[in-house]
């Protein structure tokens, strides 16, 4: 699963979500269509990939065991 925000300048609908996403909103979507090999391809023209975000709570706990 990766997360994508729609950057289309307006809302989609996407069947394979079965709704629609707003423009601005992320979402989590699949990487692999339905026989778990075919690629999903989200068009950069509509989609913009997000990066995983650290929780502040594990960045700090990550930090702290750093300094040790």
């Amino acid at each position: 699963m990766s997360r994508v925000k729609n950057v289309s300048g307006g809302p989609l609908d996407v069947p394979l979500l079965d709704r629609v996403v707003e423009d601005g909103e992320t979402d989590e979507v699949p990487d692999v269509q339905d026989d778990g090999e075919s690629p999903v391809v989200w068009p950069g023209n509509r989609w913009e990939p997000v990066a995983d975000q650290v929780k502040p709570e594990k960045a700090a706990k990550s930090a702290g065991k750093a300094a040790e």
